[in-house]
């Protein structure tokens, strides 16, 4: 009996080891998911303040075309980190598997692999509805899971559904696709 009791503990401790070591995990995604959020709020809201114009310049002078220019690049510059991480989010494959699809033939391969499956819409099992075009959503609709499967959107505007696809990269760089599955919303 107390055999049974001790071995009850003993699996209750690893047991609550090991929820308590996923909490820590889904704590720490909840902490950037909240610091990601908070930095696209930021970015979406913060308007750019420039000093006051030197006394006497006239509104068409070098100093508002530089004022102009200025305000321009640091707003590109915002949307291209709100971008880059929205799109880093839809990412799930680590370093390694990176590594191993560059060296496959792949320079960029969160990129090549988007754009592959965006140019075969033929996978698309569903068919258009309301003469629209049946297309896989880009962007962040557009998951890399771990290898080889992808998660993806697709839609014509009016109807469409997800699926789960698999991909293979061949010696020449090239990607084939074959759906695995899919459901229609």
């Amino acid at each position: 009996m107390k055999r049974f009791l001790f071995g009850t503990l003993i699996l209750t401790l690893a047991a609550a080891g090991v929820l308590a070591v996923r909490w820590q995990t889904a704590e720490r995604r909840r902490a950037e998911t909240v610091e990601w959020t908070r930095f696209v709020m930021d970015s979406l809201g913060t308007s750019v303040r420039f000093p006051a114009p030197p006394e006497g310049t006239a509104p068409d002078s070098v100093y508002w075309q530089w004022v102009a220019t200025t305000a321009q690049l640091q707003s590109r510059q915002w949307q291209r980190s709100v971008r880059h991480w929205a799109l880093s989010h839809s990412v799930l494959l680590d370093e390694v598997e990176l590594a191993q699809l560059r060296a496959e033939g792949l320079t960029d391969p969160v990129l090549q692999l988007r754009d592959s499956l965006k140019a075969h819409p033929e996978l698309i099992p569903d068919p258009a509805v309301l003469g629209g075009t049946m297309i896989f959503v880009p962007g962040e609709h557009i998951v890399l899971l771990h290898r080889p499967y992808v998660f993806a959107q697709f839609s014509d505007g009016h109807a469409g559904g997800y699926m789960l696809l698999e991909y293979a990269v061949d010696s020449t760089g090239t990607i084939t696709w074959k759906r695995l599955w899919s459901e229609s919303t």
